[in-house]
């Protein structure tokens, strides 16, 4: 079960970081160092777990030109590299800008859009009045999915939401509660009536996201709770991301003192090279064994626990991107930095649940550590040859990657059966897929 930094997860990482700089010469691009934050040259950063290119999708546009063959296959020439490798091919050298979904999105009719202008049945949906109340409160945590309007993001969150239904009505008796959607386009989308969904802002015209909008989280998150927070009648929520498929009912986790996390091994607060940058945001000199291995999603908080951290985690989040030393040294993680370090400085304390989340390929098996899991994160490429044996550092035999489906949804045909011999956390994701797409009406809109 390689959920940590094991020495073959780290060769297959510089592998693909050595494939990708090798591929970007031969065409003509510059220095895989000259990428950005994104992807530079910290092969830690290939290891990550968090979805970032999720709300990018100027970072994963190069993707879509990917050419698919039979099988679920891509050519050869495809210039892939494995697991991770997904995010590294999905950065092009010069991102081009962002479609107009995105750049659209800081507008509502022609004008900023303000909390206190937009009506209330423009920002909440009739699905999400009905939803809101019925988790049944006590008992029970709501799920808050952050969201932009982008294609990518749009079909993942609809696979995402049908299985959530599937799973609560089925387990009727469990902690699964209501489900919101919080979008923060600036105005409604056409899944409106499909998921349960609120609209917020996208980050002031005055705060300038460098192209990261992971960056608009935090600030989504703020929103949501001076505005809409109050509506919701479970007391624990569960902040999630579009691809988090749901596998089995997680109980509640969290109690009035302590929230719960999935850890994640590279938020290290440990690590020297790090100490002097979180030193520098340690406002109130928070001390060390306070700093939980984190990132906001997948986190189970109460509601008044969250209320003490977004400030300060929004807050923090803006200063660290616009600061060069930790942004060159935090990257595409920043934003996870941010909230770890904002949670230790108003002392909320967390219980760690590696169970929480499995990540194929390299999660195998439906159990960590003999603990039944409740979410599958597909943010890596999984890559198998024909005899269902991984095949980290080159585009398989039998591929999937939700990159490949960053300008359109996924379609009848683009998916195959995984191998036989394919690992049944892979085997399962898939058909947890495709049975969304056949079931979902207007699928591909």
């Amino acid at each position: 079960m390689a959920t940590g930094p094991g020495g073959l997860l780290g060769v297959f990482a510089l592998a693909a970081l050595v494939t990708y700089q090798l591929l970007s010469l031969m065409h003509g691009h510059g220095s895989v160092l000259h990428l950005g934050h994104h992807m530079d040259s910290h092969p830690h950063r290939l290891n990550d777990r968090h979805d970032a290119f999720s709300f990018e999708p100027h970072v994963v546009a190069e993707a879509a030109s990917r050419k698919h063959v039979g099988g679920g296959q891509v050519t050869p020439a495809d210039p892939a590299t494995p697991v991770e490798s997904a995010s590294v091919r999905a950065a092009p050298a010069t991102p081009p800008p962002p479609p107009p979904a995105e750049s659209s999105s800081s507008s509502l009719g022609g004008r900023r859009a303000g909390p206190g202008d937009r009506r209330e049945e423009e920002t909440l949906s009739s699905s999400s009045r009905s939803s809101a109340a019925s988790g049944g409160g006590e008992g029970k945590f709501h799920v808050l999915l952050t969201a932009n309007d982008a294609v990518y993001q749009r079909w993942q969150s609809r696979v995402m939401y049908y299985h959530y239904v599937k799973l609560r009505e089925a387990h009727p008796g469990s902690a699964l509660g209501g489900f919101t959607r919080i979008l923060h386009s600036g105005h409604p989308d056409h899944l409106m009536d499909e998921i349960p969904t609120v609209v917020v802002d996208p980050l002031p015209p005055s705060i300038k996201d460098g192209g990261y909008v992971v960056l608009h989280r935090p600030y989504a998150f703020k929103q949501w709770l001076d505005r809409f927070a109050d509506s919701v009648e479970e007391e624990y929520v569960l902040m999630s991301e579009p691809d988090h498929l749901h596998v089995a009912p997680m109980p509640l986790l969290a109690t009035p003192t302590k929230a719960a996390a999935f850890p994640f091994f590279y938020i290290n607060h440990n690590n020297q090279k790090f100490a002097k940058i979180v030193a520098k945001f340690n406002d109130v000199g928070a001390p060390k064994e306070a700093f939980a291995p984190i990132g906001n999603s997948p986190v189970m908080i109460s509601k008044e626990q969250l209320r003490e951290v977004v400030p300060k985690w929004h807050d923090l989040a803006v200063r660290m991107k616009n600061d060069a030393e930790a942004d060159k040294a935090f990257g595409w993680v920043i934003e996870m930095w941010a909230y770890s370090i904002a949670s230790a400085q108003v002392g909320v304390e967390y219980e760690l649940h590696k169970e929480m989340m499995l990540q194929p390929p390299w999660d195998r098996e439906f159990k960590i550590q003999g603990k039944q899991a409740y979410i599958v994160h597909y943010t890596y490429g999984q890559d198998f040859d024909r005899r269902g044996r991984m095949t980290p550092g080159k585009v398989g035999e039998w591929h999937f990657d939700k990159r490949d489906f960053s300008q359109r949804a996924p379609k009848k045909g683009d998916i195959t059966k995984p191998p036989e011999g394919a690992t049944p956390v892979v085997k399962r994701l898939i058909e947890m897929i495709e049975e969304a797409m056949d079931a979902i009406p207007n699928w591909g809109d």
